[in-house]
């Protein structure tokens, strides 16, 4: 039986925002080490979980910076 209740937790803060941006920015430095440029200046990566997971991230970054400038700006 499907019940329709309200959202209890509180909505999400600007600080925590930051906080897991914080978070997201360590693991993209960690990830960054198994990258390299080549002379074109494009990257090679050494392993492609490390790629996937460092674009996964950076989609959820961007998507979070979104929706900070949402909030103090609308």
């Amino acid at each position: 039986m499907p019940f329709n209740l309200p959202e209890l937790r509180k909505p999400t803060s600007v600080w925590e925002l930051k906080q897991i941006i914080e978070l997201i920015d360590e693991r993209m430095t960690e990830l960054r080490r198994h990258r390299g440029e080549n002379a074109t200046g494009d990257y090679m990566w050494d392993s492609d979980t490390a790629k996937a997971e460092y674009m996964k991230l950076h989609g959820q970054r961007v998507a979070i910076r979104k929706k900070i400038l949402d909030t103090k700006l609308g």
